[in-house]
């Protein structure tokens, strides 16, 4: 994929649930298509994504913008290709969960009081039931990127693993799925909104509803993870990059809450 601009009629809609609502998304000829529902959804996903390009993560989606031509109307959004290969299937957290219990795993966390045995059950069940390894590992970054981003979607429908259907093999999903991240939600979290107010007001998952506190729980039990090498230049050439769909104010506000979580997390910075 290269960075320009596609309007397109996808083939087919697909109502995507999260805790955040329906967005509108679409797949066609190996691709993905989302149109911003609650705010600059796909400006998020654009954004982190360019970023995790100068991280030590190496399996991630890459988004770039697009315009969406649907029922007479121009949507702004964000597409990727499509990591699923024909002979895949993708088990979320939950549905893996479900398919070995019968139960919720958001209900079976209940049972734990303190987030290092949540994550803990969650990481031994995984690999018990996968064969996977280092998967405390993968999940510590994911939270630690979460938390650097305020990614309020992680739920266990948001966290997902690859099954071979000729090998019946699993293997880790690429990170993916950022798009509530950065205060996109300007119902929740309005444009002219003091953004410091509405850090404070973001809730994590899937763990605790503080993402310091799951995240630090992770990173006891398997250590810091992630490594960031983006610059507040690198930030600002990644967000001007979508001036075409997302104007100024928007952008502005993003760049100062990435500056804001880039000098909060000093400590990942490499």
């Amino acid at each position: 994929m290269n960075n320009k601009t596609i309007t397109t009629k996808p083939v087919k809609m697909i109502t995507d649930s999260s805790s955040k609502g329906n967005q509108p998304k679409w797949y066609g000829d190996g691709l993905w298509f989302k149109a911003d529902h609650m705010g600059y959804e796909g400006l998020s996903e654009i954004v982190i994504s360019k970023l995790l390009a100068k991280t030590n993560i190496r399996n991630f989606v890459t988004y770039l913008p697009t315009f969406i031509e649907y029922e007479g109307k121009k949507l702004v959004g964000c597409y990727s290709e499509n990591f699923k290969k024909d002979n895949e299937t993708i088990y979320t957290l939950e549905k893996l969960f479900r398919a070995y219990t019968g139960q919720s795993l958001a209900k079976a966390l209940l049972d734990y009081p303190e987030e290092k045995d949540k994550i803990k059950f969650t990481v031994d069940f995984i690999e018990k039931h996968t064969n996977l390894e280092n998967v405390g590992v993968y999940l510590t970054a994911m939270l630690e990127l979460d938390a650097f981003f305020l990614n309020e979607d992680r739920h266990t429908n948001n966290i997902a693993f690859i099954r071979n259907d000729d090998t019946e093999e699993f293997s880790l999903c690429p990170y993916f799925d950022f798009g509530f991240s950065l205060l996109s939600d300007t119902n929740d979290y309005p444009i002219d909104a003091d953004i410091y107010e509405c850090i404070s007001k973001v809730k994590a998952k899937p763990f605790d509803t503080d993402f310091d506190l799951q995240m630090d729980s992770a990173e006891e039990l398997y250590g810091v993870q992630l490594a960031i090498g983006f610059t507040e230049n690198d930030i600002a050439n990644a967000v001007d990059k979508c001036k075409e769909y997302y104007d100024e104010t928007i952008r502005n506000r993003v760049k100062n809450i990435l500056r804001v979580r880039r000098n909060k997390f000093k400590y990942l910075i490499k």
